[in-house]
C-alpha cells in the first residue's frame, strides 16, 4: 500500500526481500500513500473495490474507512467491529517471492510487512475484543489452504475470489455478533454485481477484465473465465482518479490484448477502440499496461501493434513494456501441461518460433516486451531448460528484458521449486535472462519515471541505485550458480 507512480515501481517495490534494507525501500521505492486524516488518498483497488461494495450495499460511508498500515490503530475505536486486510502474498508463497528469496535470500518484504500489520490487528484486538479479523486479497489462497496458519496469526475469516457481492452479508453478519470463521470461498454473479470505485486507487489502477481461464497451474485465475468490463465503466474509474490530481492511468488485465474477444478470437479493434476513447479524456497523462498472451499478440497486425503503442504513450511517444507469458521455450513441455491452451496459434513445434516473432514484432513497434519464463514445470528435463536458454540467447539485439520465475504452484500438492532444486543448468539460463535486464531494466525505469513526472532528485537517487546493484546482482548469481 505504497505510492507508486508507476506500474513498473509496484513490480520492483513487491519484488525486493530484507536483503535490501526497509529505509531504502520507504524512501526510494515504496514512499507511504499520503493520508487525510485516518483515510487514506490512495489505496489498492481491491479494497476501493470493498469500500464501494459496502457503501453500495447500505453502509454509511462514514462507517467504512480505508487507512494505510501506518495509521490503522488511530482508526480503530470501541465502535469499530471489523479489521479488513488484503494481501497479494501474505505467506511468501507466490512465484515472484519463491524467486526473489531464492537469489537474492531473506524474506519478502511483503511477507513481513503484512504479518507485522496483522499483529498490529491483533494487539487491537485483545483491546476490542468485539473485533473480527478479514483477511483476502489476490494472497488469500496462500492462507486458505493453510488453515493452521490463518489460526496462529489470529485471522476469524479469509475470503477467496472476487468478494464484492460476499463481504457485505458477512460484515453484517459479524456485526451483529454472529460466529463468522474459516475460509469462505466467494461466489462471483459476474461485472453486474461490481460497483465503480469512490475514491483513487494506487497507481491510478482500473480494471479492464477479469479472469483468464487459460488452465495455467500456477495462476490463481486458471479456471475463471475472462470477462471484459464494458467501456462506460472503465471510464468512469479513470474519471475517479483523475479528479483526485491523479494523471497516469494503469490498465490492469491478466490479457489486455484479449480485451472485447476470447481466447480463440482475440479484438484487435476493440482494444483500440477502448484506447482512443480514454485518450480523448482531459488530464490523462501515462496509460501503462502489465499482462498480455503470446496469442492475442499474434492476432495483432504490425499497423494495429504500432497504434497500440502510440495510444498507451501518449503525445509523447516512448517505450511501453508489457508483461509476455511464454513461460518455457519447449513446446513439448509446455504442450504436455494444463497452460497448453495458451499456445494459439502455435503447435508445439512452432512455439518457440512464434515466441521469437511475437518478441520482435513488440519491439519493432516500441513496445518492449518483458518476457516471463517458468523454472521447475512439472515434466521439466535438462533438454527443455537448454532450449529455453538457447531461445532466450536468440533474441541477442533485441530490446527486451527476460525474468525467470521459479515455479510456485498454487495449490499444497506440489511444493515450490526453490534455490536447493536449481541445477548448474538453470543457473546458466538465469544469467543468460539477466544480461538482457542489466542492459535495459535501468534505462526503462528511468523513462517510465520521466514521463511519470516523478522528480529529477528522485530520479537520480533511484537510477545510481539501479546501476550500483548491477555489479552486485552479477557477483549474487556467480556466487548462488
Amino acid at each position: 500500500m505504497s505510492a507508486y507512480p508507476t506500474l513498473l515501481d509496484g513490480m520492483i517495490g513487491s519484488s525486493q526481500t530484507t536483503a535490501s534494507p526497509r529505509l531504502a525501500l520507504d524512501l526510494l521505492v515504496a514512499p507511504r500513500v499520503p493520508s487525510d486524516g485516518v483515510r487514506a488518498r490512495l489505496a489498492p483497488m481491491g479494497l476501493r473495490r470493498i469500500e464501494a461494495a459496502l457503501v453500495a450495499s447500505g453502509f454509511s460511508p462514514d462507517d467504512v474507512a480505508v487507512v494505510a498500515p501506518h495509521r490503522l490503530s488511530k482508526a480503530v475505536g470501541h465502535d469499530t467491529r471489523i479489521i479488513a486486510l488484503s494481501s497479494g502474498d501474505p505467506l511468501g508463497r507466490g512465484m515472484n517471492t519463491n524467486t526473489m528469496t531464492a537469489i537474492a535470500g531473506g524474506r519478502s518484504w511483503t511477507e513481513v510487512l503484512f504479518k507485522r500489520l496483522l499483529a498490529k490487528a491483533v494487539r487491537l484486538k485483545r483491546d476490542h475484543p468485539a473485533l473480527r479479523i478479514v483477511v483476502g486479497g489476490p494472497g488469500a489462497w496462500q492462507l486458505a489452504q493453510h488453515d493452521d496458519a490463518r489460526r496462529s496469526l489470529g485471522i476469524d475469516v479469509v475470503l477467496t475470489g472476487y468478494s464484492e457481492t460476499t463481504a457485505p452479508a458477512l460484515f453484517r453478519q459479524a456485526i451483529a455478533g454472529e460466529n463468522v470463521e474459516g475460509v469462505i470461498p466467494c461466489d462471483w454473479p459476474g461485472l453486474a454485481g461490481v460497483p465503480n470505485i469512490l475514491r483513487p486507487s494506487v497507481m491510478g489502477i482500473v480494471e479492464t477484465s477479469r479472469g483468464c481461464g487459460l488452465g495455467c497451474d500456477f495462476c490463481t485465475l486458471a479456471k475463471v473465465p475472462m470477462v471484459h468490463f464494458p467501456a462506460d465503466f472503465i471510464v468512469r474509474d479513470v474519471e475517479v482518479n483523475l479528479a483526485s490530481g491523479a494523471r497516469n492511468i494503469g490498465l490492469i488485465s491478466e490479457d489486455l490484448f484479449r480485451y472485447g474477444g476470447t481466447a480463440s478470437a482475440p479484438r484487435p479493434q476493440e482494444l483500440l477502440a477502448l484506447l482512443r476513447r480514454l485518450r480523448k479524456i482531459d488530464g490523462l497523462g501515462m496509460l501503462q499496461l502489465d499482462h498480455a498472451n503470446v496469442s492475442s499478440v499474434a492476432a495483432c497486425s504490425d499497423a494495429e501493434l504500432a497504434d497500440i503503442h502510440l495510444l498507451l504513450s501518449g503525445s509523447r511517444p516512448r517505450p511501453v513494456w508489457l508483461n509476455l507469458g511464454v513461460e518455457t521455450a519447449s513446446g513439448r513441455l509446455l504442450s504436455s501441461l494444463p497452460a497448453r491452451a495458451k499456445m494459439r496459434p502455435f503447435d508445439a513445434a512452432g512455439w518457440a518460433e512464434g515466441c521469437r516473432e511475437q518478441v520482435r514484432r513488440l519491439a519493432r513497434a516500441g513496445i518492449l516486451p518483458m518476457v516471463s519464463l517458468v523454472i521447475g514445470l512439472e515434466g521439466e528435463t535438462p533438454e527443455d531448460i537448454e532450449i529455453t536458454r538457447r531461445w532466450v540467447e536468440s533474441l541477442s539485439g533485441e530490446r527486451v528484458l527476460v525474468f525467470p520465475l521459479l515455479m510456485a504452484p498454487t495449490d499444497s500438492s506440489r511444493a515450490p521449486f526453490g534455490r536447493r532444486d536449481l541445477r548448474p543448468d538453470h543457473w546458466a539460463l538465469i544469467k543468460s535472462c539477466y544480461r538482457f535486464n542489466f542492459k535495459w531494466l535501468p534505462g526503462l525505469f528511468w523513462s517510465e519515471q520521466t514521463a511519470a513526472g516523478v522528480g529529477i532528485s528522485r530520479r537520480v537517487a533511484l537510477a545510481a541505485t539501479a546501476r550500483a546493484n548491477v555489479p552486485w546482482w552479477k557477483m549474487l548469481l556467480a556466487l548462488r550458480s
